[in-house]
């Protein structure tokens, strides 16, 4: 049996809606529902495993303009 336990938090009401119309449209494209809770845990599951994957990987050296190169927190996570 697995335990789990609960992350509950608020979010914008507009953004509530934007997620709202995005599985809406999903399900429309793929005849297949999402739920909120599925949709949330996917996204977080696939953000802990890209971070996950850059701690693994080999650090590598500055740019040649002396750069490190940034990651867009903010990237497509759908």
């Amino acid at each position: 049996m697995e335990y789990t336990k609960t992350l509950a938090f608020q979010i914008p009401e507009e953004l509530f809606y934007r997620i709202k119309d995005h599985l809406a449209r999903e399900k429309e494209r793929t005849g297949k529902k999402l739920s909120q809770r599925d949709f949330v845990l996917g996204l977080i599951e696939r953000a802990l495993e890209e971070a996950e994957a850059r701690e693994a990987a080999p650090q590598d050296g500055p740019q040649e303009d002396g750069k490190q190169e940034e990651v867009d927190g903010d990237a497509d996570l759908v």
